[in-house]
């Protein structure tokens, strides 16, 4: 039977190297001495205005997170908004390509399980996705990507698994990777075998567990002997 992978990507293959996915790379150069508790409780408060569907290139998205970093600003009482700070923010978060790291294990992986697998991803994310899964040389590895702002629609709304499957042989066997428990659950329900990566080993589920890439190969060819 055909085995296709889907992976999400934030946190399953790659992760921020602040910590944050928010707080880039030259977040602090660029707003220079701010409190970091001031920081999140505004990020937390601009959440919502990155909600919008439809953003189909980095244009688009560079307009979205303009909008949300003036929000962050403005929650934070910062002093000297100004249009340059507002785009240097949204700049280094849509087009720094180093504000992500990928795992060590997962650029290697990905091209070995490409060579037995067919691999897709189904992600919450914008279409800066491709661009650094391309300038990382892993995108030609995926036969399809679904990528949430551009399909209208979210993991947790549920019917992003069913678009995916509408390309997808009736035949197949599908899993689905991630790091949210509440998202492979879903899956399940749309006929995915779930497996949760859970790279800090904190979490407890009655799902197939791994905590990294390496482990899904050894999963794999154990459930094909």
């Amino acid at each position: 039977m055909k085995i296709n992978l889907f992976f999400d990507v934030g946190s399953t293959l790659h992760h921020p190297i602040t910590g944050n996915w928010f707080i880039t790379p030259n977040f602090f150069n660029i707003l220079g001495t701010v409190e970091l508790d001031i920081v999140l409780e505004a990020l937390k408060e601009s959440f919502f205005l990155l909600d919008e569907r439809q953003i189909h290139n980095e244009n688009e998205e560079f307009d979205m997170f303009c909008k949300f970093y003036l929000n962050v600003l403005k929650h934070m009482k910062y002093p000297n908004i100004s249009t340059e700070i507002i785009q240097s923010l949204a700049y280094d978060n849509v087009f720094n390509d180093n504000k992500v790291v990928f795992y060590p294990e997962v650029k290697n992986k990905l091209k070995e399980l490409s060579t037995k697998y067919d691999l897709y991803i189904i992600s919450d994310a914008w279409p800066s996705t491709y661009r650094i899964l391309k300038d990382n040389n892993l995108l030609q590895l995926f036969k399809k990507i679904y990528i949430s702002s551009e399909l209208g629609y979210k993991k947790s709304d549920k019917i992003l698994f069913k678009i995916a499957l509408e390309d997808i042989s009736l035949e197949s066997e599908n899993y689905f990777i991630d790091d949210r428990i509440d998202l492979i659950n879903i899956s399940k329900d749309y006929g995915f075998i779930p497996i949760l990566i859970d790279r800090e080993n904190n979490q407890n589920t009655t799902h197939i567990k791994i905590n990294n890439l390496n482990d899904l190969e050894k999963i794999l060819d154990l459930i094909q002997k």
